[in-house]
């Protein structure tokens, strides 16, 4: 879990009337790693998953240690959220996963409760600032 918030990986992101530091997944590698294998997250951040295409896949909790809020953008809109989403209970135990409801282009990871606490919602708009 990075400590410097001024990381270069990290971009500002406005979802709603939020503003949060993300961390982004792009590449094949990052996409797959996801937050697997973290602690937890800085108060504040997320990973944003963002994809050149829009798709189709869906998420598990494989190697997760914390529970998940999952926010689905597409075209810079919330079309989709999928809040408290546990991890396994075990590490033999069957992961999570979770379907989106449509094509999307950007996936949020925040902790869970993040979307309750920041009053998020479908239809909010969401841009890299």
């Amino acid at each position: 879990m990075p400590n410097n918030l001024e990381n270069p990986e990290y971009k500002k992101l406005k979802i709603g009337s939020i503003e949060l530091m993300v961390e982004i997944a792009d590449d094949t590698k990052e996409l797959g790693q996801g937050l697997s294998g973290r602690q937890g997250l800085t108060e504040g951040t997320g990973m944003l998953f963002v994809y050149t295409q829009p798709t189709s896949h869906n998420f598990w909790m494989k190697g997760m240690k914390f529970a998940l809020d999952f926010i689905w953008i597409s075209n810079n809109t919330v079309i989709q959220i999928d809040e408290n989403v546990p991890p396994p209970t075990t590490p033999t135990a069957e992961p999570a996963r979770i379907y989106p409801h449509n094509r999307y282009d950007m996936v949020l990871e925040v902790p869970a409760g993040w979307v309750k606490s920041s009053n998020i919602k479908e239809g909010d708009k969401a841009e890299l600032l």
